[in-house]
């Protein structure tokens, strides 16, 4: 338990586009997809077709609802991948970078 609150802990606290800050940004969208997912805004995706998923609501918000989840699943599907292998990317190519200053 110590040690998963430490680990996250370093996380929180990661520089600027670091591996551990890709990784954070990724999880960040990721669970605010999630909670969108959980709170049932998937149903205000239906302003794509034109419908009002809540006419008791009105189109306005239920059009903000919807392109809000759209924004987030879109995030998660393509800018959270994209995310975690930048930072896997970026993590091997420190360590290949700090090897060869080490050998030479």
């Amino acid at each position: 338990m110590r040690m998963t609150l430490f680990r996250l802990r370093t996380l929180l606290r990661a520089e600027f586009l670091s591996p551990k800050d890709l990784v954070r940004h990724a999880g960040s969208i990721g669970m605010l997809y999630a909670v969108a997912h959980l709170a049932g805004l998937r149903e205000f995706t239906a302003i794509i077709s034109g419908t009002v998923a809540s006419p008791a609501l009105g189109a306005g918000p239920c059009a903000l609802l919807g392109v809000g989840y759209m924004a987030l699943h879109f995030g998660t599907v393509v800018l959270a991948p994209v995310l975690l292998i930048a930072a896997g990317l970026l993590k091997l190519w420190k360590h290949f970078t700090r090897r060869q200053i080490h050998e030479s």
